[in-house]
């Protein structure tokens, strides 16, 4: 066990004290990666302090990335090989902050459409009982039908029933899809700052992740060439329209070109599309510029319902066969009940209000955005979840996102979207969909932009 004395700032609550000089002696190299922390008990009796409060410090100390707690093993402080993306589900929610972490759905009343549509399965002979059997690797046809006309509607022209498979959300539809590019081992091509999930997925399946650099628009073309001119990749990860994190959307000649690249070298790409039904205006799809070469990944987490798990994935015909042998391999099938629901959502034109809630209620609270943080440069494309802050300069991203959260509001570092080795920026990501009405939100920007133009305390700069 480690024998350390902290040493504390004075300033602020107890537990926080503590949780901040455990950052500064893992900065200062006082406190070393793996190294196990002294116990709850033997640190309550060395400072005077109750049990609680260590607690309370280790929580806030683990919050920040900065130690790990194995259960029956102790805290140790974090090996430099975890990356912040793998964390990213330790967050949890904490009703005393303002979350702007997480993209979440603008929230809203879904109990009395949920009853209408299992009132309209229960008024169909029969059809309960045909949902709690097995079916198909990519549902009943009826089903992929309904939504391939609910997503031609909003301009996916190369929505076909046969194209159309299930997944469980966009989460598992990218582990489908990356299964099915036969990606398991092999090292994938992705935007440097990236979807933290991809990373999740990829130390599951042991892929390795190359970032290439990117620009107000993605990635750049000569990035992609130069990555394909010295490696034999075969797979390529984008989030063309509203990027995660930085909001970077590609206009059509990017898309084009980063598309003659991927047929030049072969490359099949991934597209990400959670966000992109959700701008009222958008460029075409990747998948319907080059329908043979993209696997298309939607969700109706985002404009729907993020409970009900549900995705669907666009996917070229040579790809077919392996997309089921993913589907099968991993769950057998998508749980029809869920699809069925959804499919009653979209034929009665709950979706679409769900949507048009969704969109109006974004455009308000981009118009916030913009009021309090406009003269910061803040990144926001109409319609987004999020936006992306870059930082002034005396402002360290982590030593930020301390100074945030100790002012009772949730933001995501960069850190937390890098890829593999890829640098993070001085920047964080904002999550305007998160909080559960405007005047929250109204509360945090001002917040936020009394921040920015603050200096840094030495206790928040670690």
């Amino acid at each position: 066990m480690t024998i350390w004395t902290p040493q504390l700032s004075g300033q602020g609550p107890l537990y926080r004290q503590l949780a901040q000089a455990i950052g500064q002696a893992i900065e200062q190299g006082e406190l070393r990666p793996g190294q196990r922390l002294p116990t709850h008990r033997a640190l309550a009796d060395q400072l005077g302090v109750t049990v609680g409060t260590i607690t309370r410090a280790y929580s806030e100390a683990e919050h920040h990335g900065w130690v790990s707690a194995r259960v029956g093993a102790g805290t140790y402080v974090r090996e430099e090989a975890d990356e912040p993306a793998l964390n990213w589900h330790i967050r949890q929610p904490d009703p005393e902050r303002i979350e702007l972490w997480q993209n979440l759905p603008i929230l809203q009343d879904r109990q009395s459409a949920f009853r209408e549509a299992v009132e309209q399965l229960l008024a169909t002979p029969g059809r309960i009982n045909e949902l709690m059997e097995y079916s198909s690797v990519n549902g009943e046809l009826s089903q992929r039908e309904i939504v391939c006309q609910w997503l031609q509607k909003y301009g996916f022209q190369t929505a076909q029933p046969e194209r159309l498979f299930f997944s469980f959300g966009s989460q598992n539809g990218l582990l489908l899809a990356l299964m099915a590019c036969g990606a398991i081992g092999e090292t994938v091509l992705c935007e440097g700052l990236t979807y933290p999930g991809l990373s999740t997925i990829s130390h599951s399946l042991r892929i390795q992740l190359k970032g290439l650099a990117m620009d107000e628009e993605g990635i750049l073309p000569q990035a992609l060439e130069k990555a394909c001119q010295s490696g034999n990749y075969r797979t390529l990860y984008l989030i063309p329209t509203v990027h995660n994190p930085t909001t970077a959307t590609m206009s059509l000649t990017r898309r084009q070109e980063i598309l003659a690249l991927c047929e030049r070298f072969q490359l099949t790409v991934i597209e990400d599309d959670v966000h992109g039904i959700l701008p009222e205006k958008r460029l075409p799809a990747l998948v319907d510029l080059a329908p043979e070469r993209v696997i298309h990944l939607g969700s109706f987490a985002k404009n729907t319902s993020a409970g009900l798990r549900l995705g669907y994935m666009l996917v070229p015909a040579s790809l077919h066969a392996a997309m089921g042998i993913a589907v099968r391999g991993s769950s057998w099938m998508i749980t029809p009940l869920m699809i069925e629901l959804t499919c009653q959502w979209l034929h009665s034109g709950q979706a679409d209000r769900m949507l048009l809630h969704q969109r109006k209620t974004l455009r308000e609270r981009g118009e916030l955005l913009r009021h309090h943080l406009g003269q910061f440069h803040v990144q926001y494309q109409e319609g987004g979840m999020h936006a992306w802050l870059p930082l002034p300069a005396h402002w360290r991203c982590q030593a930020f996102v301390q100074a945030a959260h100790q002012h009772g509001i949730g933001v995501a570092g960069a850190e937390f979207f890098a890829a593999a080795h890829y640098p993070s920026p001085q920047a964080v990501r904002l999550s305007i969909s998160h909080p559960a009405d405007n005047i929250s939100l109204d509360k945090a920007l001002r917040q936020l932009r009394e921040l920015l133009d603050s200096e840094p305390t030495p206790q928040w700069v670690i």
